[in-house]
Parts: C-alpha cells; structure tokens; sequence
C-alpha cells in the first residue's frame, strides 16, 4: 500500500513538472499587405470639365458656337463662373449667348471660394467688373447666387451658378458737337467800266450779311463812291467817299437791314442804293 502510494506521488509530480515545462505553440503572424498607392485621376480642362459635368451643356454650346472652346482649353488660367442649364432656361426668349456675355462670366487667374469672398468686385476679361457679395451666407456674384464651388481644372478652376450675368450696357462715347458750317452769304459785285458805264447796276438787294463788291474796270481813272447821308456812311466810306483804284475792288458787307443810298464820285454823277433785308 505504501509502494503505491509512492508511485502515484511520483506520477503527480512527474506531470505537474511536465505542465511547467512545456510551452505554448508559437502564433501565427499574417503579414499585413503592403498599400497599394492611388493615382488621381489628371485634371482636365476648363471646356473639359464643365462638359464632363452634365450640368453645362448649353454653356460648352455656348462656348463652342462662339469659338472660345480654344481660349478656355489652353495654358492660360482662368475662372469660370459657370451658369447652368438651368439658369440659360431662365433667359428670356430670343436672348443669344453673345461672345461678350460669355466672356463677361470669365476672370483671368485662378479665384478660388475662399478668395472670392474676400473681393468686391472682379474684372472680368470682357472689361466690366462683376460685384461680389455675401448676403445671410450665401455668395452673389452680381444676381446670381454661387451654388457649387473650386471645381478643379488643369486651366483654373469653376464655381456654378444660378443666373447668367449679363454684362453693362457700354457707355455710348460722347461725340463733339459738330461745329455748324456758315452758310455762305451771296456777294454781289458793281463794276465800273472803260466805256463809263456800270454793270449790272448801282442799285442792288442782299440779305444781311451779304456782301458788294465794286470793282473799277478803267484804267485810266480811279472811280469812288461817298454816301448821301449819315445812314449810309460806314458802308460808303463817309459822305466824303472812297476811291476804288483800278484793280483793288472795295469789298463791304451789309449787317444792318434797311436802304442804303449812295452816290458814284465819277463823271457823269449817278446814284444808287444798296436794300438789305433779313
């Protein structure tokens, strides 16, 4: 009885010293895969992208009806306020995209959102400035609400609108008033002549403004005229008279309504009247 015992505390201690010793078996380590790196897709451009988009359609019509696919598809950068179709249907009927409307929505450089609020206003590459506003949150550009922004192209960048912005009316440039040409006023001329007679007559009618001219056709004498009264005198030279040498003709304009009475200082004596009226 005591032997088994014995054995038996034996094989107790023979299988509490086997648990102690003996080690777990080892875990087995999964590898963790090694990520494999995304490539964004490559920025397209401007005219690229809003055609891509599905909401531009009457814009890249627009553009391409206007040649400007080319402008807005090169290196140069630019922003785009892009109208929707759905602002185009707003458009009253008849209203044609223009090339100046289409550049009207155009600003040269890259404007992202958080640049934009930061302006007033924006020069546009068609000249007029646009107004830039943020009311309860939301941002204007002129009337038109921006309703998506900095979608990213290769060229610049688009924000989407609600309106299609229609540029100033131009300032008509001021002309200068042209200066009235005067109407030119009729000369009549009184000749005396070689054989002492005058032609067509001493006594004539102009309007006012217009001019007599008496002109001596004699060489061998200087003929005159003088006034016969004090109504005539500063047109006839005085009631002492003027003489007309051969060759230099006395030119006078009549600038008062009336009659004027004169007499020739020549032989035979003769008299004549000038009658201006308005």
């Amino acid at each position: 009885m005591k032997k088994l015992f014995v054995v038996l505390a034996i094989l107790f201690v023979g299988i509490l010293l086997a648990g102690c010793t003996s080690q777990p078996p080892a875990p087995v380590v999964t590898p963790t895969p090694t990520p494999v790196p995304t490539t964004a897709p490559p920025l397209k451009s401007i005219v690229d992208t809003a055609a891509a988009d599905g909401r531009f359609t009457t814009l890249v019509s627009a553009l391409q009806a206007a040649n400007l696919t080319d402008t807005l598809s090169g290196t140069q950068v630019y922003t785009v306020f892009a109208p929707t179709d759905a602002a185009f249907k707003k458009l009253p009927n008849g209203t044609v995209a223009t090339k100046d409307i289409l550049l009207y929505h155009v600003v040269a450089g890259k404007v992202t959102a958080a640049e934009v609020v930061t302006l007033k206003t924006a020069t546009t590459v068609q000249g007029s400035n646009l107004t830039i506003s943020v009311i309860n949150g939301t941002v204007k550009v002129n009337n038109a609400n921006v309703i998506a922004t900095d979608i990213m192209t290769n060229n610049g960048v688009i924000h989407v609108i609600d309106t299609v912005l229609i540029p100033p009316a131009p300032v008509p440039t001021a002309t200068a008033t042209p200066t009235p040409t005067p109407t030119p006023q009729p000369t009549k001329t009184i000749t005396f002549t070689r054989d002492m007679t005058i032609m067509p007559s001493t006594s004539l009618s102009i309007p006012v403004g217009g001019k007599i001219i008496w002109k001596n056709d004699d060489p061998l004498k200087p003929h005159g005229i003088a006034a016969i009264d004090a109504q005539g005198a500063k047109y006839f030279g005085g009631l002492t008279g003027v003489q007309i040498p051969y060759g230099k003709p006395l030119e006078v304009t009549f600038d008062t309504v009336g009659t004027f009475e004169y007499k020739t200082t020549f032989q035979p004596e003769t008299t004549g009247k000038i009658t201006v009226t308005k």
